[in-house]
């Protein structure tokens, strides 16, 4: 299993190859694969981009300009260079795709009925049996009940496209805490930065814990900017539910190992203190630019905590 600093490097570089693939630069594309692949030989997506790369360019599509053939189909989890127009029955026009990461696809969507942008959410639930889109489901409900907060993103509606679960949450346009970390100088915040960060998201947290709800998966990736730089925590519970749901069949790691708080990572009982600890670990890396353990593989890491 990579690092968690290696797994967000072949998160990236599967980002930018999706990104390329959408633009028919194929060369760009198994640049990125190949990169991947170093890391990480048997990613299915890096060999999957790949295979999509050479078909592309032995057909002769080595440049978004040539006129060739239709380029081949996008690697499967990874994005293609269409995307639906509309969902909800034509309520939500898709504007633009946000991007996609293990649990979701984003799109930047017009919501017709209430006039305004929002960020809707197709929750990735391939492969799911009933009860674990039930789970599901029920997270993302819970996420909806919290209501209207200053630090915590506003869920907005609740539904089903297809087979697939959905959630329109408000526009977070200053991206989340983990891309502020990668774009900074060696990785590290100015420290008022990271202190008002660490402030906001403490306020979202103390909302959430007095109407029950604890987050369980407080990570960098979690927590967005508003435009004006206001942090807000997103995606209460829900990843934590996705990742149980495969746990059976993929034999997946609950939550993210680099911020896990130790009972969690023991499998005792997850609490509001339980919050702190991950949001004590997110600041470290703010400040420090590494998170507070590194280690080979989640085991390495999670023996650290405990």
């Amino acid at each position: 299993m990579a690092s968690e600093r290696v797994q967000r490097q072949i998160d990236r570089l599967l980002d930018e190859a999706e990104e390329a693939a959408a633009r028919q630069e194929w060369e760009t594309v198994r640049a990125r694969a190949q990169h991947v692949l170093t890391f990480d030989p048997e990613n299915q997506d890096g060999i999957a981009f790949l295979a999509a790369a050479g078909r592309a360019l032995a057909a002769g599509a080595s440049s978004p300009t040539q006129q060739a053939a239709p380029p081949p189909a996008a690697p499967t989890g990874a994005s293609a260079p269409d995307h639906p127009t509309s969902f909800a029955n034509g309520r939500y026009q898709v504007k633009n795709f946000l991007g996609e990461g293990g649990k979701k696809r984003v799109y930047l969507a017009h919501d017709t009925t209430l006039d305004r942008e929002v960020a809707f959410a197709l929750i990735k639930a391939e492969g799911l049996d009933d009860t674990s889109r039930t789970r599901i489901q029920r997270e993302a409900q819970a996420m909806g009940r919290l209501g209207s907060h200053p630090h915590i993103v506003t869920v907005f509606d609740l539904g089903q496209e297809g087979n697939q679960p959905f959630m329109v949450t408000e526009l977070m346009a200053g991206g989340d805490v983990e891309g502020l970390i990668e774009g900074a100088t060696d990785h590290r915040l100015p420290l008022e930065q990271a202190v008002k960060i660490a402030q906001e998201t403490c306020r979202g947290l103390e909302f959430a814990h007095g109407r029950g709800i604890v987050h369980r998966d407080l990570k960098p990736g979690n927590v967005w900017l508003a435009e004006s730089g206001t942090a807000k925590i997103g995606d209460f519970g829900l990843a934590v539910a996705l990742d149980r749901s495969r746990l059976t069949t993929e034999g997946m790691m609950v939550g993210t190992v680099a911020y896990m708080p130790p009972e969690q990572a023991m499998g005792g009982e997850v609490t509001p203190q339980s919050d702190l600890y991950s949001l004590g670990a997110m600041l470290y890396e703010m400040v420090t630019g590494r998170p507070p353990f590194l280690g080979d593989d989640a085991v390495a890491i999670i023996g650290q905590h405990i």
